[in-house]
This record gives C-alpha cells, structure tokens and sequence, in this order.
C-alpha cells in the first residue's frame, strides 16, 4: 500500500471512471488506484446487443490489468463497502482497506424495481455485463419453449422505452434465431410488448419527428408499444398493468428508469438525494467533503440536471481530470458544463438513428450509414482514451471493411 492518504482512488471503472484514470494517469497525477468489481473493462452503451445475441468482442472487452500496466496505475478488483471520510479510508468486500488523498466515486446506477410486486423474483435487468449473458439465455430458453408449442410465439414483455428498452427491443426483433429455429428449420416467431408508463413514447426524448421514427421502425420489426399503461405486478408468466390489462410473456425485461446504486443509502458518511444518488455540487466535489468527488448515474447536483449517458460521464471524467490537477496545485476546482452533443441510437435491422448538435446549437437528424458510423465512432472515441491511437485505429479500420462487405 502507498503512504497513507496519498492515493488518489477511483472506484468504479465505466466510461467515466476509466478514462479519468487514464486521463490523470497521463497527467502524472499519482499515486493511481482504480477499482472495480470486474475483471475487464466493456462499452456499456452497447450492452443491449451483447443481451440479443451479438458477440462479445462488439463490446470492446478490455482486461482493466492491461489499461493499468500500459498506463501506469494501479488495478485492484473488488467492491466498495463503506467509507470513512473523516479518517479518509475506503474499506472494500473483503475487508481490506485503503487510505486516499482524493476519492473518486463512479460506480454507475441500477435500474429500481420502483417497488413493484415480483420484479426482483420474474424480471431481468440490464444494468451490468453480466446481466447481458444471462438475458439473453433467457431469451433463448423462450424462443425454445415457443418451438415446442407451435404456433404460439415467443413472448417477451419489455416494461419502459427509455434507450435501452427501444434498442434492446430492435435487436431481439432482429435475432437470426427468431427468423428461423436451428433445430426444426421452421419459421420462428417472436411477439415484443414494449410498455411505457408515461403517455408519452420514449419521453426522454423531445423531438416528436425522432419520437415517431423510432415508434415506425420499430412497428416495422412487428414491436407493439403501448403507452400510459403503468405495471402493477410483474408475474412469472406475464405483466399487469395498473388498469387491468395483462401480457402475456415468457421473459419480462424491466428497463423502467435509473437511480444510484444500493451501496450509496447504506454508505453513512455522504448525503444521497430519494433516489440514492449521492449529493455533489456543481464542482463535482461531495456535499460533505472537499476530497471526494463523484461522476456519472452515481450522483446528482441539485443545481443541474444530466442526463444518464456515457456522454455525460465521459465529459465529466475530462473535466475532472483537469480539475484534480489544480485542486492537488492548490487551485479552486471549477464548475462542470455538460454540452449536449446529442444522441445515438442503433435498433438491429430496424437501422440507426441520430440526433446530433449542428453548428447553430439545433438537433441535426441523421440516419442510415452517417448514423452508423457515428454510432460506432463514440465507441472508437472512448477507446482512444483508454488505449490510445494505433489500437483505436486498427479497430475503425475493422469497422469500414465490415461496413463495406
């Protein structure tokens, strides 16, 4: 272990949480330790095609040890489990401890069951790798239960049409497996219920021309989408609505809203918002202590509003990295700005989508393979952070010969 306090501590290593590391890292800001619960580093943004069957490497899978040694940090695997800001120590799942000079929470956000019956006993999430695999053999496991009872389809329930739902939603719609079944080579069906509180279809976005493009694409895939139907009990065979409807479906997904993580309401020393989101100010800095900062769907500022994407996340890791310089010089930190640049979003065969910011500040809609390309360029973006410009560049080279064959 270093000398005490003199670390600086990262924990959780998403888009944000990494590439502050690598950023401080670079800065020669150190001693460095970063933190996190998996061994390798993924893309979660494209989290959704892992769950419908893509393969692993279209996540950009990269061990954390390997970032570290090209970089020079420390990487220690393991999970925060309390805090002691008054004697700055961390302390993790195994007992072991470790003192900090500056602390960096950047452990994500989990979607809530909302307190909804039978969510955590029938549905499954998306809000970690390992949540991908194991979707996806659920999925799998009802396309097959529907094969031995033909006609009947495959019936899946997707309960929320924020980002996740609507992209996870295209691409099981575009799963090889649905169109045909390996094992009898007869036409497999597939019946998506994608259902949204709000009476508004993906009220997350404000343009109504995308809003419908989406909703068009999707019906185009054979997704029904119903909205203003709030769920009341998530069983093992089907959902019911709060007005007394039921779907019927043999795999409930719940993608209904992001909050902060469990560990933040139990951490005693930092204050967190209803949502358990620990409390920062505009500086990124904690309510409570001038050493401990946090980023990312972890924390809120009641001051300003961000959306819950990598975006965001990674624009506060680059801030953060320049403000942590100061802050060790002796400096004031300054606020952070999120610029919106936009969004992306991809939806199987049903294409891809974009929003993005032009040159006068408005939304500039793009499509088709401009959106594609775009889509795939944040990933190459964030991995040229991570491993810099010869590995970044043999990977968009790979992604033209795939866009081109």
């Amino acid at each position: 272990m270093s000398e005490p306090n003199q670390e600086i501590i990262i924990v959780g290593g998403g888009a944000g949480g990494a590439e502050l590391a690598v950023r401080l890292a670079r800065a020669g800001c150190g001693p460095l330790r970063l933190i996190d619960q998996a061994a390798s580093h993924v893309w979660k943004p494209r989290l959704h095609e892992l769950a419908a069957g893509a393969s692993k490497g279209e996540l950009g899978e990269i061990p954390y040890q390997d970032i570290a040694e090209r970089w020079g940090f420390v990487f220690e695997q393991g999970a925060l489990a309390d805090i002691d800001a008054e004697a700055k120590t961390i302390c993790l799942d195994d007992d072991s401890t470790h003192d900090y000079r500056l602390l960096v929470l950047a452990v994500g956000g989990v979607t809530p069951d909302l307190g909804v019956e039978g969510v955590k006993e029938h549905a499954v999430m998306l809000d970690r790798y390992p949540d991908a695999p194991a979707l996806y053999q659920r999925f799998t496991a009802a396309l097959d239960k529907a094969a031995a009872q033909p006609p009947r389809p495959a019936r899946v329930a997707i309960v929320g049409s924020g980002l996740t739902g609507v992209e996870l939603a295209g691409y099981l719609a575009s799963n090889p497996e649905v169109v045909a079944s390996p094992d009898s080579g007869l036409p497999q069906t597939l019946e998506i219920h994608l259902i949204e509180a709000s009476s508004t279809f993906m009220p997350v976005i404000d343009d109504d021309r995308t809003r419908e493009d989406v909703r068009s694409r999707l019906a185009d895939l054979g997704i029904r989408i119903h909205t203003g139907q709030k769920i009341a009990q998530v069983q093992a065979d089907g959902v019911k609505t709060e007005s007394g409807d039921r779907f019927d479906a043999d795999m409930t997904v719940w993608a209904a809203g992001r909050v902060g993580p469990p560990l933040a309401s139990r951490i005693d020393a930092l204050a967190t918002n209803d949502a358990q989101q620990w409390l920062i100010r505009d500086t990124l800095q904690s309510r409570d202590y001038d050493d401990i900062f946090a980023i990312g769907d972890c924390s809120a500022c009641p001051q300003a509003e961000w959306p819950a994407t990598a975006q965001v996340a990674s624009q506060q890791a680059e801030h953060l990295s320049e403000q942590i310089t100061a802050y060790l010089d002796g400096r004031a930190p300054t606020a952070f700005s999120f610029g919106d640049k936009g969004m992306l979003m991809s939806f199987g065969n049903g294409g891809d989508l974009g929003l993005v910011v032009g040159p006068t500040n408005d939304y500039v809609r793009i499509s088709g393979h401009v959106s594609h390309a775009a889509y795939r360029g944040l990933q190459r973006q964030h991995q040229w952070v991570l491993l810099g410009t010869k590995t970044t560049l043999e990977g968009a080279v790979g992604d033209v010969v795939d866009a081109l064959s």
